[in-house]
C-alpha cells in the first residue's frame, strides 16, 4: 500500500495560495507558542505537536490524497448494510472472495477510478440494499445475487392482483423457517388454506376458492403471528348461458342448474324422455339462446349439438361418469380429447369429504390439462375446453347443508370452462411503490387504459399477439383506482421484498467478465469525515490542554 500524499502537477495557483497561507498561519502559532516564557518546557513541545498535527489534518483534508492498493478484481463482493459479519465471513470463505465493500465505499471507489468498473470480474450481491444507481453502474458483468433474509421472514411471495370470482387465488412464496410450523391463510377466524413448513428452506403454495367481490384483505399467519397481508380486487362473474343435454332425467343435474340458475345465469335443460322425445325447461329464460357452456353425459358426447358447440370453441362438461375407463374412451374418440385415467384403488369409490365421494381413478396428467383443486375434475384445451368430472354425486353437499362446498366446487370448475372475457386482467401481485409494474389486458391492439388520473398506453405482448401489456409506475400506496370500476393495492416499496424485486431485472449470468487472474493497482481517498474527526479531536485536545 502507498500513500501518495499529493500530486503538485494538478495544484492551481489558488489551491497554491491556500497551502502558503496554512503554513505562514503554523508559522505565526509556533512564534507565538516561543515568546510565551510562562509555559514549562513539557507544556511548550505538547503545544508544538497539537498545532502542528491539526496543521497537517487540515493539508490533508484540503489536498485529499489519495492511497494506491493492489486490488483482485476477480471476484467483488458487495455488500448491504444489514448483513452481519459472521455472514460476510461465510460467503467471503465460501466463495474465496477477498475484496468486499459496501455500497458506499464502491461507489466512492468507482468515483475515485473511472477504469475500476471496466476490469471488474464476478460481482456478488449480498442481500437486497443496492440503489438502482449503483445496479446501473454493474448491469454489463455477470452480477449473482445471494439474498440476506432474517429467519421467518417472506422471501418471496406472488398472488394474483386481481381476480374472480369463483377463481382460484393461489399464493406461492418461499420462506426459512427457524422451526417446524403451521403456515395459515386466514379470512377473519376462518381458515382457508395452510401447510406445515419443516425447519429450514421451504418453497409454499396456499390456494383457496375465492368467494368475495371487489376489495378483498385475507391474512397470511406464521404459527400464532401475523406474517402479511393479501390484499386483491375480485370481479363478479358476468351472468353465462349454460344448456344441459341429459339422456335421462337424474337428481344431479337438477340441483346444478337450479344452483347456476340462484346464481344469474341463464339455464336450458334438454332431457332424453322416450325416443324421439324431449323435454325442455328453462331458468332466466331468454327469446336468444346461445350456450356458452354445455354440461352432459358422456353418452351424449357424440351429440351433434355437443359436437357442434366443441368445434365452435365452446365449452363442454362431462358429469355422471358410471365407468371412467370406457366413458373417457367415448369422449376421445368424439372429441379428439386425450384423456387418461388410472384406478389407483380396488375399491368401489373413494372419500373426497363428508358427504362427497368419486370415483377410485384419478387423471394421468399432461402438459394440456389442468386440473381443479383438490377435486377429481380436470379440462383439457383443445377447440374448446373440455370438462371430466369422476364425481360420483354433489347434490348430497347441498342436502346437508355444506352449500360452501358445494359452490366451491362448481364455482373453481366454471371459472376454468368461462369462454375468455374483455375484463380479463392480469397483474402479479405484491406492486410497490415506485417500481414498474406490467399490467397484462385482453387487447390485440395499442389502446389506453386508466390508473387512477393517469393514462398509460399498452403496447401489444410478443408473446400473446390477443394481448397486451401495459408498464406503469405506481406513486400512491394503498388502493389505486384502475379502469374506473377496479382497484390495485399497492405496497410501500421500502421492505426487502420491494428492494429484492429492484434486483432481479438487473441479474444475468452472462455479463462482461474482463477479469482473468487480475490484480490491478487502484488509487482511492480517505473519506472526509476521517479527517473531521480528527480535526475535532485535535481541536477538544488543544482546549483542555490548558485546563491540566
Amino acid at each position: 500500500m502507498i500513500l501518495n500524499l499529493v500530486n503538485i502537477n494538478t495544484f492551481s495557483t489558488f489551491d497554491w495560495l491556500i497551502v502558503i497561507a496554512l503554513l505562514v498561519l503554523l508559522c505565526i502559532q509556533i512564534f507565538a507558542l516561543q515568546r510565551n516564557k510562562s509555559i514549562s518546557q513539557l507544556r511548550f513541545w505538547l503545544k508544538i505537536v497539537l498545532n502542528i498535527s491539526l496543521w497537517a489534518v487540515v493539508v490533508l483534508l484540503f489536498i485529499n490524497p489519495s492511497i494506491e492498493k493492489e486490488l483482485d478484481s476477480n471476484k467483488v463482493l458487495l455488500v448491504s448494510e444489514n448483513v452481519p459479519q459472521s455472514a460476510i465471513q461465510r460467503v467471503k470463505d465460501s466463495l474465496k472472495i477477498t475484496e468486499v465493500f459496501s455500497q458506499k465505499s464502491f461507489n466512492r471507489q468507482v468515483i475515485d477510478n473511472r477504469k475500476l468498473i471496466n476490469q471488474l470480474g464476478k460481482i456478488y450481491l449480498l442481500g437486497e440494499d443496492a440503489s438502482p444507481e449503483l445496479l446501473s453502474k454493474i448491469q454489463q458483468h455477470a452480477i449473482h445475487w445471494i439474498p440476506f433474509f432474517q429467519e421467518d421472514e417472506l422471501q418471496e411471495i406472488h398472488w394474483n392482483g386481481i381476480t374472480h370470482q369463483g377463481e382460484i387465488q393461489q399464493i406461492n412464496g418461499k420462506i426459512y423457517s427457524s422451526v417446524s410450523q403451521i403456515l395459515r391463510l386466514k379470512l377473519a377466524n376462518q381458515v382457508l388454506d395452510s401447510i406445515k413448513l419443516t425447519k429450514g428452506f421451504n418453497a409454499f403454495t396456499l390456494n383457496f376458492t375465492n368467494f368475495s367481490i371487489g376489495k378483498t384483505t385475507i391474512n397470511l399467519a406464521l404459527g400464532d403471528k401475523p406474517l402479511k397481508e393479501i390484499n386483491y380486487f375480485s370481479l363478479k362473474n358476468q351472468p353465462h348461458n349454460f344448456l344441459f343435454i341429459l339422456s335421462n332425467p337424474d337428481f344431479e343435474s337438477k340441483t346444478l342448474a337450479d344452483w347456476l340458475g340462484k346464481n344469474g345465469n341463464k339455464v336450458e335443460t334438454v332431457t332424453t324422455v322416450a325416443k324421439n322425445t324431449q323435454s325442455t325447461f328453462s331458468i332466466n329464460s331468454s327469446k336468444k339462446f346461445i350456450p356458452d357452456i354445455i354440461i352432459t353425459d358422456p353418452s351424449n358426447a357424440g351429440n351433434a349439438l355437443v359436437k357442434k358447440a366443441f368445434s365452435d370453441g365452446k365449452s363442454v362438461l362431462f358429469i355422471n361418469i358410471e365407468n371412467p375407463d370406457v366413458d373417457v374412451r367415448n369422449i376421445n374418440q368424439n372429441l379428439g380429447t386425450k384423456w387418461k385415467v388410472k384406478r389407483i384403488s380396488n375399491q368401489e369409490n373413494r372419500v373426497i369429504s363428508q358427504d362427497l365421494t368419486a370415483h377410485s381413478y384419478q387423471f394421468e396428467a399432461t402438459s394440456f390439462q389442468k386440473n381443479i383443486a383438490e377435486y377429481p375434475i380436470a379440462i383439457q384445451k383443445r377447440f374448446g375446453k373440455v370438462g371430466v368430472s369422476l364425481l360420483n354425486e354433489s347434490f348430497p353437499l347441498i342436502l346437508s347443508g355444506d352449500s360452501i362446498t358445494y359452490s366451491r366446487i362448481w364455482q373453481s370448475t366454471f371459472q376454468t370452462l368461462y369462454p375468455s372475457s374483455n375484463d380479463n386482467i392480469k397483474v402479479d401481485a405484491p406492486i410497490f411503490t415506485d417500481i414498474k409494474s406490467n399490467i397484462n389486458t385482453k387487447q390485440s391492439a395499442e389502446e389506453l387504459i386508466f390508473v387512477e388520473k393517469d393514462t398509460v398506453a399498452t403496447m401489444q405482448s410478443g408473446i400473446n399477439p390477443l394481448s397486451a401489456v401495459a408498464k406503469y409506475t405506481f406513486r400512491k400506496s394503498g388502493w389505486n383506482t384502475f379502469q374506473d370500476s377496479l382497484s390495485i393495492y399497492v405496497e410501500e416499496g421500502n421492505n426487502n421484498l420491494a428492494k429484492s424485486k429492484i434486483i432481479k431485472p438487473y441479474l444475468s449470468e452472462s455479463g462482461i467478465s474482463n477479469a482473468a487472474n487480475a490484480t490491478e493497482v487502484f488509487s482511492t481517498t480517505m473519506p472526509e469525515w476521517f479527517w473531521y474527526l480528527l480535526i475535532v479531536l485535535l481541536l477538544t485536545a488543544l482546549w483542555l490542554e490548558p485546563k491540566f
